[in-house]
């Protein structure tokens, strides 16, 4: 018996990685045992057969939104939480504050990556700054002069990093140059300037040269976040959650309440207006799973 790290999963088969060997072995795992990308695992071999026999505890876990509003685990065991955009196809509104959110609650550490400068090196310019004006770590990358993917990589060197985004952000371009090793891609659509849904399956790939981990999750057109209180998404806005204790009620949602003093930051402009109204559309959000 050994301990593996699972790469993937399909309805009763996982491939694993040997977490010393770096060899990969396809398994079976029984419908009481239900492991997902990242899970660390051990194996049991009975004749020719490979079976997963437990899942080892979970340091935490991604997750979205299923179709019902329920969290539904995604990959498990991630350090970075890597959000692209780009600057073709445009993030949709309130996206990367969702990612942020996930980031926060599954105690992941985000980095926004403002991709293809290529094509407009100051698109981003004022979404870069409010980011890193919040304390998050940004880079401007294009895969066709690879700028920053040395920084990059040393932020992923020694953990396991989850790449995140809409299809057609240039996930598959970056993910190909890290591991050094040609991936399928999608081109944007003429007509919608979407990209194609590309990768149908998280999965977790070992990246050369350096101790780490790289999973490239499903591409999605909206992150759904599943059904949450304000408490939880405010937990997500850092400088929000820094106003606990300041309101005159100590249950204000920050959203209606007299003497607020988040909403009394804003005013000030210690608080960005465009984050708030962010955190108020989110809110306003969850009444889509009522």
């Amino acid at each position: 018996m050994s301990q593996y790290r699972v790469i993937s999963t399909r309805k009763q088969t996982a491939l694993v990685i040997n977490t010393k060997t770096n060899e990969q072995q396809p398994c079976f795992f029984p419908r009481k045992v239900k492991p997902i990308c990242g899970d660390n695992v051990t194996v049991q071999t009975n004749k020719n057969e490979h079976v997963i026999s437990k899942i080892l505890p979970r340091r935490n876990v991604f997750a979205r939104a299923n179709h019902k509003g329920l969290r539904q685990n995604i990959a498990a065991n991630v350090d970075n939480q890597i959000i692209v955009v780009a600057v073709q196809p445009e993030p949709t509104r309130d996206l990367i504050n969702r990612y942020l959110i996930a980031a926060h609650l599954c105690g992941m550490k985000p980095i926004i990556v403002f991709n293809k400068n290529d094509i407009d090196k100051d698109f981003f310019n004022e979404t870069n700054s409010l980011y890193q004006s919040l304390g998050y770590i940004t880079l401007s990358t294009n895969a066709k002069t690879q700028s920053n993917f040395d920084e990059l990589i040393d932020l992923m060197a020694n953990k396991t990093s989850i790449f995140v985004g809409m299809s057609g952000v240039g996930k598959s371009s970056i993910s190909e140059i890290i591991l050094k090793q040609p991936l399928k891609t999608g081109e944007i659509s003429k007509k919608t300037g979407k990209g194609a849904h590309v990768t149908s399956v998280t999965h977790m790939y070992k990246i050369p040269d350096i101790t780490g981990y790289l999973i490239d999750s499903p591409g999605v057109w909206e992150y759904g976040l599943w059904k949450m209180q304000e408490p939880e998404i405010a937990a997500g806005f850092p400088e929000i959650s820094a106003q606990n204790g300041q309101c005159k009620f100590s249950n204000c949602t920050h959203t209606h309440e007299p003497e607020c003093a988040v909403k009394q930051a804003v005013d000030n402009r210690e608080i960005s207006k465009l984050r708030y109204d962010s955190y108020l559309r989110i809110i306003d959000s969850m009444k889509y799973w009522d």
